[in-house]
């Protein structure tokens, strides 16, 4: 969310309906298609980003407050779609029951021993997050935030560069979603809410955007 509001100035309060959709896509992967969670993570990954990337098409045309409630649809739609939707295969309001991940034979049921996928994920994405801060991906960004119409002039693509935020932000959505879900082993519409979303920005504007 700090690629996506820190750095391109993009507001999105539907952070947690892609966490949604990444635990829903890990969890149907693992449990339906038999997938190792280990195969399932960067799927769900790419899901969730390529669903962020349709909620961000409305940043092309309009900015600020109502970008704001466009995004707001997210939490509203993504969750409506799983509790009405596949009712045989979603399980409705129900949710899914999650399986743990299980690596040559050991299961990760502790939180002792899942704290080593979430901080081996955790210490990529950091990475990741700061060698694009650095790049030249990431001074686009800094510029349409700093002044979009500038940067346009200066061969900065707005619309370009906004859709990739929204994607890669909504691809770190889809990898905490897969994580939180196999780590609480169950997961439906409510698992990550709107409330969730309006906690994430304010830790970034608190924590400094």
């Amino acid at each position: 969310l700090s690629l996506l509001t820190g750095y391109t100035g993009q507001i999105s309060l539907g952070q947690a309906a892609f966490m949604t959709t990444g635990g829903y896509i890990s969890a149907l992967l693992v449990n339906y298609l038999e997938w190792s969670f280990f195969a399932a993570l960067p799927i769900a990954a790419l899901g969730a980003g390529l669903i962020g990337l349709l909620f961000g098409l409305p940043s092309l045309r309009v900015k600020g407050f109502y970008l704001t409630m466009a995004t707001l649809a997210a939490q509203f739609i993504i969750p409506w779609f799983t509790r009405n939707a596949f009712p045989k295969i979603l399980n409705g309001a129900q949710g899914l029951n999650v399986q743990v991940p299980v690596l040559f034979g050991l299961k990760f049921d502790t939180p002792q021993r899942y704290i080593y996928i979430t901080l081996t994920v955790l210490i990529i994405c950091t990475i990741a997050a700061y060698n694009i801060s650095r790049s030249r991906l990431g001074r686009a960004f800094v510029a349409v935030r700093d002044h979009d119409l500038a940067a346009e002039l200066l061969g900065v693509n707005p619309f370009k560069y906004k859709l990739q935020a929204f994607f890669l932000a909504a691809v770190y959505a889809g990898l905490a979603g897969s994580l939180a879900a196999h780590n609480i082993r169950h997961l439906n519409s409510e698992t990550f809410n709107l409330t969730d979303s309006v906690t994430f920005l304010g830790m970034l504007v608190i924590g400094g955007l």
